[in-house]
């Protein structure tokens, strides 16, 4: 009976310690991830394509199989040749993930869609989240970022893009390929992206419940903005917050008063004064907001007076940022500022420069988007 409670009890320890040494275990990750429609190119009556495995050409609207693509062979899908509004071209076999499309020369992670837009062609990428962002990571922050910094810009994309899924629905795809949305190059394969893209695998800022909109820029030149005083909406998680460094990179650009004043037509005649309180970043005054950005300042014309906003001056004359001071001398109007981007969000540079200060990823993105949480959400 004895020999009996023994054996018993050793056979519970041998499963118990199975059990925990399952738990300990690594955990696999989501096979499932979301698939992203990037569009490439339009206006188009032609478009070169090339896949690196076996595919099918589908009818999107009716699912039907229309042909099949052998692998590694050049094809052309004209306008005038399509059958279906539309076509797309996903793998036989393997997953979408590891297929790589070839799109007029260009690689790019997945499959593809052609859509018959009024006359000509739509490209469109199909590509799931995660090998997307191999081609956006690289693109918006320098692979020679801390890990830590990648991290934090592979979270801040990966959410960006989950959140605005469909911005460009109307088109028929979700995202673009440029600063609108997020660069994207297609395929790329930095070893220390994919790594950052890798270990934070699926995961996501949230607010509320709901996946944040996580802007970023380059540099908030020492200050970030609120998200109200750039594009009118108040987001309790886009707030400005201080940089380890302050006045960062510094920007000087000079435009002769003819030049200057011809921007804003005849009617205003030549510029004699400019009106705009000095920078002192983080101090907010009527004319500048509460990062010490220019909100509005006063042109005072030979013909008449204009009030613009920093952000139109911005725009005017293609400034780096709206963190800027203005004066005239000797003939000339000359902007000196700070920064480069919005300033709404994640500074990349600032991300930087806490990477190398030791701080986590998880640290960066809850230091410049106030309230979040980071949920792995596949």
């Amino acid at each position: 009976m004895l020999k009996k409670f023994f054996v018993t009890a050793i056979i519970f320890c041998l499963l118990t310690s199975i059990a925990q040494a399952a738990d300990k275990s690594p955990k696999k990750k989501s096979v499932w991830q979301p698939e992203l429609r990037i569009g490439i190119t339009s206006g188009v009556t032609q478009v070169g394509l090339k896949v690196s495995a076996p595919c099918i050409m589908i009818d999107p609207s009716s699912k039907k199989t229309i042909k099949k693509i052998p692998a590694d062979k050049n094809f052309a899908v004209d306008f005038a040749q399509m059958k279906t509004n539309a076509i797309e071209i996903r793998p036989e076999k393997i997953p979408l993930k590891d297929l790589i499309t070839t799109i007029d020369g260009r690689r790019y992670f997945g499959g593809v869609r052609v859509n018959k837009v009024k006359g000509s062609l739509s490209v469109i990428s199909i590509a799931p989240t995660e090998e997307y962002l191999r081609g956006v990571v690289g693109e918006e922050m320098s692979p020679s970022y801390p890990l830590e910094a990648l991290k934090a810009q592979a979270v801040a994309a990966r959410s960006f893009a989950l959140k605005n899924r469909k911005r460009h629905d109307k088109d028929g795809f979700d995202l673009c390929t440029g600063t609108h949305c997020q660069m994207y190059a297609g395929f790329e394969d930095f070893k220390i992206v994919n790594e950052a893209i890798d270990a934070t695998h699926g995961e996501v800022l949230t607010f509320k419940e709901k996946i944040a909109d996580t802007n970023f820029h380059a540099d908030s030149g020492g200050m970030t903005e609120a998200v109200a005083d750039v594009w009118g909406t108040n987001v309790a998680y886009l707030v400005p917050v201080k940089e380890l460094i302050e006045l960062t990179a510094p920007w000087t650009m000079k435009f002769s008063v003819k030049d200057f004043s011809s921007r804003f037509g005849d009617n205003f005649g030549d510029v004699k004064s400019i009106k705009l309180s000095t920078l002192t970043l983080g101090k907010k005054t009527d004319d500048r907001t509460n990062s010490g950005r220019v909100k509005s300042a006063q042109l005072v014309g030979t013909k008449k007076t204009l009030t613009i906003s920093g952000a139109d001056l911005r725009r005017k004359f293609s400034l780096p940022s709206t963190l800027f001071d203005m004066k005239i001398s000797g003939g000339e109007v000359i902007f000196t500022g700070y920064g480069r981007g919005h300033g709404v969000g994640m500074s990349q540079q600032g991300a930087k420069s806490y990477a190398e200060k030791n701080w986590t990823y998880d640290k960066i993105l809850a230091h410049y988007y106030n309230g979040t949480k980071l949920k792995k959400l596949y």
